[in-house]
């Protein structure tokens, strides 16, 4: 996933925990928020299935918003760039009140949240290639 500008509210880095997936658990970081908008967003499968790849001009997620991720990638504020996984979380909780992250990248493993708003959504799919 990638996005040009995240700005969440009411952020806060909640811990580790584990996601069941179609290839066996996977370790995540639990971001949980009350709100966040992204810009540009763009998120890419990696499985073995067909590629599929959907964009947004602009996401907005709200209610009770959690991330669950297996990096998280970007530059506080746009000035201190960080690389965050579930094995590297900061000690404390990282709290802002509020903070806005450009150029953000994450491999995401789910989102939830109680709506999920997008303004020029898009959507593709192909085939992966087959073969040595």
């Amino acid at each position: 996933m990638t996005t040009t500008w995240f700005a969440p509210e009411g952020f806060t880095i909640a811990g580790v925990s584990e996601v069941l997936t179609a290839a066996g658990p996977r370790k995540v970081m639990v971001l949980r928020m009350r709100a966040a908008s992204l810009t540009d967003y763009r998120l890419t499968t990696r499985d073995n299935g067909p590629e599929l790849a959907l964009g947004a001009d602009r996401l907005d997620l709200t209610g009770d918003v959690t991330l669950y991720l297996t990096r998280f990638s970007g530059c506080l504020e746009g000035v201190m760039c960080l690389t965050f996984t579930p094995d590297r979380l900061p000690v404390p909780p990282l709290v802002p009140p509020f903070v806005y992250l450009p150029q953000v990248e994450a491999d995401q493993a789910l989102v939830t949240s109680d709506v999920i708003a997008a303004a020029g959504l898009t959507l593709h799919a192909r085939a992966r290639p087959t073969g040595p």
